[in-house]
Parts: structure tokens; C-alpha cells; sequence
């Protein structure tokens, strides 16, 4: 869907441009052989033209395809660092250039890091997009504990652990959103996960426990471990006990990342499946890490 809406809106532009450069040049010949009056009568009636409309178009095009694009929250797999209802904008250029018409790169400029909230198509349906969180690069092996919620992984020869502080109820409402109902905190808690000078703050339910035997299984690795090859990335909602992610149906191919989540642009009072019933203002304009 997504590569034939490209393809439409890319020979409209095309469409559009021409008839723009049939304009340019008709507005060439007229201004040197058509008298002054001629030549203003001629460009009033032109003024309605929609090849006017192409310098937009052409902005646009770039922008969404290349700059930015944006993206609406519709479920609660990434609570608390996304509510349903956020509206984020996602830099289409912090990784890859991609090709619009058939999704590949055309070349790199860096490559994913733990840490990052990313939008990318789900591998086995491209139509579908997902934002999740990288825990895993290239070279890595992660360890995910059902029971614990704890995150173990390991780069070649150094072991990185994701360290995990509890976080207070009064400070997680007054350092991160002023919305105290949004979450259900009576059957889960908020703790901060670390990860070298990543910080940011994830959801666990207290009364529910991963059932391992669902968990995409690698050859040679035991449930629970997951070695990352290259090209390759691990990814886990921030809301870790309600998430499909990873652990369940595998690692994401770097060509299938749209790119990284960087701030939230709009956001509308929205549970899951609902209409809107207002506005969240404190939300707007605030950057994702």
C-alpha cells in the first residue's frame, strides 16, 4: 500500500511539473513577443493554474519522504514514553536515504543505537507499522529473564547489563506527564532501565509472567537468548509485559527501518479502540529519547 501510494503521488508530482514546465517556458515565449498589456492580460488568467501548486508539492514530497514523516500512536505497546493518541514526527534521514518506490537504501549514513525508538514495517507484513525500542545491534546476544524482566546483553567480548531502578509514583508524574490516570499503577510499576548513558523509563505488570514457550526460538540458542547477525536488530515495546515484539516473532532487517522517533507533535486525550475526548497540550513539542 504504502509503495503504490509513492508511486501515484510521485507521477502526479511528474504530471503536475510538466504542465508547470509547459508554463515556464509558454510565460518565456509570450514575454518577448506579446506586447506588455498582452502579456499581463495573459499571466491574470494564469494565476488559477494548477501547475501553482507544484513548488508545494515538490516540498512536500521531500519533506515526507526523505525529512520527515509523520506518525500516529494507536496502541499502548510503547507506555510510558508513548501514549495512544501521540502524534510523533519521525526523521526519515537518521539512518538511511531510502528509495520511496521500492523501500530500499540507497546509502547509509548511520546505523541504529540502543536506545532508540524506531518506526519500522513489520517483517511479515510490510503494510504494518511498528514502533518499538533497539536493545539489540549487530554482534549482540540478548538475554531476556520472563521472571526478573531483566535484560542481559552481550557484545563480543564485553557484557553489558540494563540496569533497572524503581521510580517513585510522584516522581514519574512530575518529571514525565501530568495525566495521573492514563496508567493503571495498581498492577504495574515504573522502573528507569539503563544502558550505558541511555535513561528512560518502562512499564511492568506485577501480576504477569512471560510464557517462554511463545518466544522466537534461534537454532542453537536456548529460549530466552537471541544472537543479533548483521543487519539485524532486536526490538522490545517500553511496555514490556504488553508488547509483540522480538521476543515473539523475531529480528527486524535494517532495510525495514523508516527511521527514529524524535518528537511529539501533537496529541489527543485517546484510549485504545476510542474517539478522542480532548487535547493533551502539555504533550506537544516534546522531545523523544
Amino acid at each position: 500500500m504504502y509503495n503504490i501510494f509513492s508511486t501515484f503521488f510521485t507521477l502526479f508530482i511528474i504530471f503536475i511539473g510538466l504542465v508547470w514546465t509547459s508554463k515556464v517556458i509558454k510565460n518565456l515565449y509570450y514575454r518577448y513577443h506579446l506586447t506588455k498589456k498582452e502579456y499581463n492580460d495573459y499571466k491574470n488568467s494564469q494565476e488559477d493554474s494548477i501547475s501553482n501548486i507544484f513548488p508545494i508539492l515538490i516540498f512536500t514530497f521531500i519533506f515526507r519522504f526523505f525529512i520527515f514523516e509523520p506518525f500516529q500512536i494507536p496502541s499502548t505497546s510503547m507506555l510510558p514514553s508513548l501514549f495512544v493518541g501521540d502524534y510523533i514526527l519521525v526523521k526519515k534521514f537518521a539512518y538511511n536515504i531510502i528509495n520511496p518506490f521500492n523501500q530500499k537504501i540507497l546509502f547509509n549514513i548511520a546505523h541504529p543505537l540502543r536506545g532508540d525508538i524506531v518506526i519500522f514495517k513489520y517483517p511479515y507484513n510490510t503494510n504494518l507499522n511498528f514502533v518499538k525500542r533497539i536493545i539489540g545491534i549487530p554482534g549482540d546476544k540478548v538475554q531476556y529473564n520472563p521472571f526478573t524482566k531483566q535484560l542481559s546483553i552481550y557484545h563480543k567480548y564485553n557484557k553489558y547489563l540494563y540496569f533497572m531502578n524503581l521510580v517513585t509514583y510522584k516522581k514519574f508524574i512530575k518529571n514525565t506527564f501530568q495525566d495521573k490516570n492514563i496508567l493503571d499503577l495498581k498492577n504495574n510499576i515504573v522502573v528507569e532501565e539503563i544502558n550505558n548513558d541511555n535513561h528512560y523509563n518502562i512499564l511492568i505488570s506485577k501480576n504477569r509472567i512471560d510464557q517462554e514457550k511463545f518466544y522466537y526460538k534461534q537454532k542453537l540458542n536456548k529460549l530466552g537468548t537471541w544472537n543479533i547477525p548483521d543487519g539485524y536488530y532486536f526490538v522490545m515495546g517500553d511496555n514490556r509485559d504488553n508488547s509483540s515484539d522480538s521476543r515473539y516473532w523475531g529480528l527486524v532487517p535494517e532495510e525495514n527501518i523508516i527511521g527514529k522517533v524524535s518528537m511529539i507533535w501533537f496529541s489527543l486525550e485517546q484510549n485504545e479502540n476510542e474517539w478522542p475526548t480532548g487535547i493533551r497540550f502539555y504533550r506537544i513539542g516534546q522531545m523523544i529519547k
